[in-house]
């Protein structure tokens, strides 16, 4: 599977490109609309732990080359 996330501005506002990425195969699917932080395989954060959001949820992508995990989040600090 294949998510495509958005990155948030400074106002907690998403907006923006999206960027696909590949789900690895132990992970559940998330729901489209989640808030998450982005993990490599090995578990370390991407993008510094920022939360993204789901946008999408697919079953392949021509821009997805990597694979990652995630942590469920919110916009709560």
């Amino acid at each position: 599977m294949v998510i495509s996330i958005m990155f948030k501005d400074k106002n907690k506002v998403f907006k923006g490109k999206t960027y696909d990425f590949i789900l690895n195969k132990e992970e559940t699917i998330p729901e489209k609309g989640s808030i998450i932080h982005l993990m490599t395989s090995n578990y370390d954060y991407k993008f510094y732990g920022t939360r993204v959001k789901v946008v999408d949820v697919k079953e392949t992508s021509q821009t997805a080359t990597e694979e990652v995990r995630f942590i469920l989040s919110s916009l709560e600090d």
